[in-house]
């Protein structure tokens, strides 16, 4: 990470927790990595103890300790840990000198997953034991020593020591009670002692005893002011299985797991980040009653529809989640070489729900800044704008948050509601390179020769030229050729469905009496169609070549479509190619539609300046899905409506000045559309000319 980064993301969301370097004052870094908040959290308690020495009841050697028992750090990268505690040891090294002892309080442990309750198994009875999970064996640990810091430490020391000496298990227990060390759960005891004793004739024993001692840290830190740190952004399904698995109860803890409801479930809705664990769990587990979080995460949290359950903010049990303030860093390049979209989350346990606006800054500025630039000059090169942060659902709290400054936000409240019209989004195959084809020769009888787009997608595939039925083959529309006002598909596409079947495909015996040659040549590809993600998660059972997001409406004849990717919605009308309904991909929304003059209107609607305004401010330049409808009250369509008529009429007028590139006529009719639509939704030409300036601001800025 660059020096400008550091100083201006992490030393920004350490300064507005207001932690100003109190020494008494607890702080974790709950993922530390190589700790670069936890130096920064010592830099700051030295400079406040050099600010305030002459009022200081203590010398450096207690502050070396206060330092030492309240800023800590948990990482599970061995090598992270190894570096975060050199990194710690430098920044306190001219404390060293003056103090009795030194530990470093970096711990080699998961954040999330603490030891788990093994219960009523053992005689110590419900929750007298932990379950600690290593790649050697599974070491079962009694509870009652993991009370205190140092019983911790000393357990873990008279394990090594016992074990290294060929001490039995009798002995070892004596040696704890010697050591004033709990000692009642004598058979858990034993069982671990007898466990590393295996181990060491194994010669597997190593550092296990010093890994529990780790691993425990969780349990035994305490209570903390400020929780700091940028946990890891990954996706949870990109995490191995096993660890999925033995974490699956803590997201069901917080309600936080997605559970598919349906054939037609999105699979993009089961996808979650892990950063969304790390800020309940630490929420709930490690900040005190007043304490403060600090975390840089993704802003995507704020915006997507994927993350209603982060947005919940709630603990359980009465307890929630407050936010306090966002900062959006999403126009800053955060992390070098990298593009992710970048927020600092300030937010506070408590026993009342989130209140609303939340407090949203936006920074401007240059993308990138000099490396060696220092961070006086990097704040004199950003702005920060003030706004206001709204779930756009006022009735479901969880929806996006919709973001602008109070006058803008006034104004666009007049057009968000939910629509008549209902999106859906288009074709998934989850193997593109199967189903996308070109023709490579004319339709001979009911046949065509095509060959498939082998080389699309992350998997490549071979490269196959078939005879298949012209009946299966249908226009492609793909994000790429859907434009403003206009669309154009550039490919074909062979789907095995019929508007008759829906969801699912046309039954196999059916395909290979009516359509043998398609079904040949998707046989071909039968081993990679059987290990598609979406057809292992949703559509097990099912023919191998069922396809996801199919169903009657594919095939209407009038669509409006919009991609899910850009800076703003761009909608275009799609009608009949060829001859053939077009099929669009799943990067495609559409609604369907029987007639012409419906569809103009709704594609002028859709891109007039008030709906453009309203799905910029809530949306990312990857979310402009399925629930723009949802959020915007388009009127549904009637022909007896003059305003309705004269949208519509534009709109098609729209279409054509687009795809004649009559640029003057093309600014005419969208300033017709813009009046007709503000009309329609009763905003001010006043009002109208504010947000045209707010919309502005937003794509100029990337949103």
């Amino acid at each position: 990470m660059m020096p400008f980064q550091v100083a201006t993301v992490l030393g920004f969301t350490l300064q507005k927790p207001s932690y100003e370097g109190d020494p008494d004052k607890r702080l974790l870094d709950p993922a530390c990595g190589s700790g670069t908040f936890l130096v920064m959290a010592i830099n700051r308690i030295r400079k406040w103890y050099e600010d305030n020495r002459e009022n200081c009841p203590y010398d450096e050697g207690d502050l070396c300790g206060k330092i030492l028992a309240n800023v800590i750090g948990f990482d599970l990268n061995p090598l992270a840990v190894m570096a975060a505690r050199t990194n710690y040891l430098s920044a306190i090294r001219p404390l060293v000198s003056h103090a009795d002892k030194v530990e470093i309080p970096v711990y080699l442990c998961d954040s999330i997953m603490t030891p788990s309750e093994y219960g009523d198994l053992f005689s110590g009875g419900p929750g007298k034991s932990k379950a600690l999970k290593t790649a050697a064996a599974t070491f079962v640990i009694p509870t009652e020593i993991a009370t205190k810091r140092e019983d911790v430490a000393k357990y873990a020391e008279q394990l090594e020591f016992c074990v290294r000496n060929g001490y039995s298990a009798d002995e070892f227990l004596s040696r704890c009670r010697d050591e004033g060390l709990p000692a009642d759960a004598e058979s858990i005891h034993t069982g671990l002692y007898n466990e590393l004793v295996e181990l060491d004739k194994a010669n597997k024993n190593g550092v296990w005893a010093r890994i529990i001692k780790n691993a425990f840290a969780p349990l035994f830190v305490g209570k903390v002011d400020y929780v700091a740190g940028n946990p890891p952004w990954v996706n949870w399904e990109s995490l191995p299985k096993e660890y999925r698995d033995s974490a699956g109860k803590v997201w069901e803890k917080y309600a936080l797991s997605a559970a598919a409801s349906g054939v037609q479930f999105e699979l993009g809705k089961q996808k979650r980040d892990i950063a969304i664990l790390f800020v309940y769990v630490s929420a709930d587990t490690y900040l005190r009653k007043e304490g403060t979080l600090g975390f840089v995460i993704t802003q995507t949290l704020f915006k997507t529809r994927g993350a209603e359950v982060f947005r919940r903010f709630d603990l359980g049990g009465g307890r929630y989640i407050r936010p306090m303030r966002v900062s959006d860093l999403s126009k800053l390049q955060v992390f070098e070489g990298a593009t992710n979209r970048t927020a600092v989350l300030v937010a506070r346990p408590s026993t009342r729900p989130p209140s609303y606006p939340v407090p949203y800054v936006s920074w401007d500025g240059p993308r990138r800044v000099d490396t060696d630039a220092s961070p006086e000059s990097v704040r004199e090169a950003y702005s920060q704008r003030p706004l206001h942060a709204y779930p756009i659902d006022p009735n479901d709290l969880a929806s996006p948050w919709l973001c602008g400054d109070k006058k803008f936000l006034e104004v666009v409240r007049k057009v968000i509601g939910a629509s008549p019209y209902q999106a859906s989004a288009g074709c998934c195959t989850w193997l593109n390179g199967v189903y996308w084809v070109t023709p490579i020769s004319g339709q001979t009888g009911n046949e065509v020769v095509v060959q498939n787009l082998h080389e699309v997608g992350k998997k490549k595939l071979e490269s196959v030229t078939a005879h298949v039925e012209s009946r299966l083959l249908y226009p492609l529309l793909r994000g790429r050729d859907v434009k403003k006002w206009a669309t154009h598909p550039s490919l074909w596409i062979l789907y095995p469905h019929t508007e008759e079947s829906g969801w699912r495909p046309i039954d196999p015996n059916e395909m290979k009496r009516r359509f043998p040659l398609a079904y040949a040549y998707l046989k071909r590809f039968e081993s990679q169609l059987l290990s598609r993600s979406g057809y292992r998660q949703l559509r097990q059972g099912q023919a191998f070549y069922i396809l996801g997001n199919t169903n009657a409406v594919n095939f209407s004849k009038w669509k409006v479509a919009w991609r899910d990717m850009g800076y703003e919605i761009q909608a275009g009308v799609s009608s009949v190619h060829q001859g053939r309904p077009v099929i669009p991909e799943h990067h495609v929304m559409f609604v369907p539609l029987r007639d012409e003059q419906e569809a103009h209107y709704l594609c002028g609607m859709l891109n007039s300046l008030l709906c453009r305004a309203v799905v910029a401010a809530y949306t990312i330049t990857t979310g402009i899905s399925t629930h723009v409808l949802q959020h915007v009250a388009v009127p549904r369509y009637k022909a007896s409506n003059k305003i309705h008529a004269r949208i519509a009429k534009a709109a098609r007028a729209c279409q054509y000045a687009a795809l004649t590139e009559d640029a003057e006529s093309l600014a005419a009719l969208e300033e017709a559309i813009d009046n007709g639509a503000a009309q329609l939704w009763g905003v001010e030409k006043e009002q109208l000319q504010l947000v045209a300036k707010s919309l502005t601001a937003m794509i100029s800025q990337g949103k």
